[in-house]
């Protein structure tokens, strides 16, 4: 016996809107969670902002300041040589399918500028490194990299390497 998914309000969500813009931060932390909750913000649902104290904001602030213009080794001696930067906000080119639209709009805490002119994704994280990481920010770095690789406005650029 199958379950009703139309039972307690379980039933398929009715898309308002076909066009949705989405910071990549949210795959990871939203889309991580509740499936239908993560659907329903995106169909415009209010939902409570999570809270995020002041102290990750001043330890990102920090972390910022004190890698920019810092070389590639610091992070990681295996990384190809080059700088790391602060970076600003992506903007990626809509992508299309089934007549949905989506568009990546976040910003990124850094990157690095390779010395073969290639970039690489950098999103500090304030957590203890764990081996699950890099699953579960997975595709939070692969739409930052979307959206360098598809820009709405800039020209594209080749990431190399994401990486936390």
């Amino acid at each position: 016996m199958t379950a009703d998914p139309t039972a307690f309000g379980q039933g398929p969500i009715p898309m308002t809107t076909n066009e949705f813009t989405i910071s990549p931060s949210k795959l990871s932390y939203d889309l991580g969670g509740c499936h239908r909750c993560f659907a329903e913000a995106l169909n415009g649902e209010s939902w409570p902002d999570r809270p995020f104290p002041g102290l990750f904001s001043r330890l990102d602030r920090h972390q910022r300041a004190f890698y920019d213009g810092k070389p590639t080794s610091l992070i990681d001696p295996d990384l190809p040589a080059g700088i790391i930067r602060n970076a600003k906000g992506v903007l990626s080119q809509r992508f299309e399918q089934d007549g949905v639209s989506l568009t990546i709009r976040g910003t990124l805490d850094a990157i690095a500028e390779f010395d073969d002119g290639t970039i690489g994704v950098i999103d500090f994280k304030s957590s203890i490194p764990n081996s699950y990481l890099g699953d579960r920010y997975r595709p939070q770095l692969s739409a930052y990299r979307w959206a360098l690789t598809h820009p709405a406005k800039t020209e594209p650029q080749e990431v190399s390497k994401l990486g936390l």
